[in-house]
């Protein structure tokens, strides 16, 4: 028996080493390529570019040349990259395992893949991540951005362009086209957009100081610090928050206001060209400090309501509250 094993050992414990070996060398190659990446590719002018990451932080840049180029550090959890370039689209994904996916809520913004990309101006990029910030700026061919925990910033973005997360900030500066901000626990900040903006916060504050024509804001357990001017058409509602809006050289604007144990103030023009109606309900109240009207009161209930012109009416503002106060006045 003795004799048997120890031949046995000579005979197959050199090939089990081997193999060992291999394996080992095998394991360790994607670990060690995934430490650094620097990769580059041609690509189109207009390239639709797809890129996911999900931890860490990445920097996405508009450059004057057609390529698309990626270079930093990986995930240190991650088992590598995809990078595919093809007939005008681009898709490039930091490759992680399915384990981490119940943990992302343990990793801090030192954790995960540190990058910075290049594009081209004209191209129009997409951008997924949990978490995980990002910052884009200069894309013209438009931008979606979208984190679960992290912060997006989006600088001078043409197009369409659409910036989410659910627990982060967001910071639009000098963008253009149709913008869409949205957040659920965070803040929006919005500098310099211009075009057609829609921004909607939940447990949060906006601020917004815009050229855009067309506005939209949402706000619920928060304010809105709105600071407009040439604003055509202002929609917004607030929900247990407050909501004050500052319009410069706007003098036909069309406005719609609803808030519900909130309340709204608009500065207007002095030389504002409006038809208003102003309903308050449920303990709300109107005060008007544009003209000398007063708010009427119901007969029956603690509803007031108060319908006025200024100029020749070429505007319409219309604005209700439910359990909350009503402004009008000067700026």
């Amino acid at each position: 028996m003795t004799i048997i094993k120890r031949a046995t050992m000579k005979t197959f414990a050199p090939n089990r080493i081997a193999l060992l070996l291999i394996s080992a060398i095998c394991l360790a190659q994607p670990a060690l390529a995934a430490e650094q990446i620097n990769e580059q590719r041609d690509v189109r002018a207009n390239e639709k570019i797809y890129i996911e990451n999900m931890r860490g932080n990445v920097e996405i840049k508009a450059v004057s040349k057609n390529v698309f180029s990626v270079k930093g550090k990986l995930d240190e959890k991650a088992e590598g990259f995809e990078l595919i370039s093809k007939d005008g689209f681009t898709r490039f994904e930091v490759k992680m395992p399915q384990s981490t996916y119940s943990n992302w809520h343990d990793s801090n913004d030192k954790e995960g893949s540190m990058l910075q990309i290049e594009v081209p101006v004209g191209s129009q990029i997409e951008f997924s991540g949990v978490n995980a910030n990002v910052t884009a700026s200069g894309v013209e061919g438009g931008s979606k951005l979208t984190t679960v925990n992290g912060t997006i910033v989006g600088k001078q973005l043409k197009n369409d362009i659409s910036l989410e997360t659910v627990n982060g900030e967001i910071d639009s500066i000098d963008n253009s086209g149709r913008i869409k901000l949205n957040t659920v626990n965070g803040e929006i900040d919005d500098q310099g957009s211009s075009g057609r903006l829609s921004a909607e916060s939940v447990n949060g504050e906006i601020k917004l100081q815009s050229k855009a024509t067309e506005i939209d804001v949402s706000v619920v357990n928060g304010e809105a610090d709105l600071k407009l001017e040439g604003t055509e058409r202002l929609d917004f509602s607030a929900v247990n928050g407050e909501i004050t809006a500052d319009l410069k050289g706007s003098l036909t604007p069309r406005i719609n206001t609803s808030t519900v144990s909130g309340s709204a103030k608009l500065k207007l023009e002095p030389k504002l060209s409006a038809r208003f109606k102003l309903e308050a309900s449920a303990g709300g109240d109107i005060d008007n400090k544009l003209t000398s009207q007063k708010a009427d009161k119901a007969k029956y209930g603690p509803r007031r309501s108060l319908e006025f012109s200024t100029g020749s009416g070429d505007g319409s503002i219309d604005m209700s509250t439910v359990s909350g106060d009503l402004t009008v006045e000067a700026r």
